[in-house]
């Protein structure tokens, strides 16, 4: 909308100036198409301003599903981080390896941890704008979509991969926030529990 505004009042502009010379040149008065220059100026200053490249505001709406684009960024990427293990290396220490990993690339969404008798990884979520989509999902599950949680899910996926491909088969990767339920858990490379779907 103001993009549209912005380039009408650029057009009025040129208009209404080449009315204030043309009243010039014709003896007549210029102080109808000054006024109209300037509340053309002002108005299109204005539309200019709050054109998103200059104003940078952003809806709740929009925050949330950019925080969880976010996450879903990092969890892409944090699959990759490991994919490729040095095969001379113990299964402990490839398990180390890969949870020190896995903590540094997940690190803006919680601690990680590895429980090795059960074979799974656990991310404690305590990124506060997941926790606060966690928190409305659970109030109301139908939201998921539109807070994009089902690309948020699905990207774990090659990160689950990933685990097996440098451990072997057997390893969950758990998300959850704090002590509850968790409301992702992946093994072997599939989404074995969505919470919210």
């Amino acid at each position: 909308m103001f993009l549209g505004i912005a380039i009408l009042g650029a057009i009025f502009i040129v208009i209404t100036l080449f009315s204030v010379i043309n009243a010039g040149h014709r003896g007549e008065s210029r102080r109808g198409p000054l006024l109209v220059l300037v509340l053309t100026i002002l108005i299109t200053a204005g539309a200019v301003w709050k054109l998103p490249y200059w104003s940078g505001q952003q809806k709740s709406a929009q925050s949330t599903a950019s925080s969880v684009s976010q996450t879903s960024t990092i969890s892409s990427q944090s699959g990759q981080a490991f994919a490729s293990s040095d095969h001379t290396m113990t299964q402990a220490d490839a398990e180390k390896q890969v949870t020190q990993q896995l903590a540094k690339s997940l690190k803006k969404l919680g601690p990680v941890t590895f429980d090795k008798a059960t074979k799974t990884y656990t991310l404690t979520i305590t990124n506060k704008n997941l926790k606060q989509t966690i928190k409305g999902l659970h109030a109301d599950p139908s939201q998921a979509k539109q807070a994009k949680w089902p690309k948020f899910a699905h990207n774990f996926i090659q990160t689950s991969a990933s685990l097996k491909k440098a451990l072997g088969k057997g390893y969950s990767l758990v998300m959850r926030v704090g002590k509850q339920s968790p409301v992702l858990v992946y093994k072997d490379g599939y989404l074995t529990k969505n919470q919210f779907e």
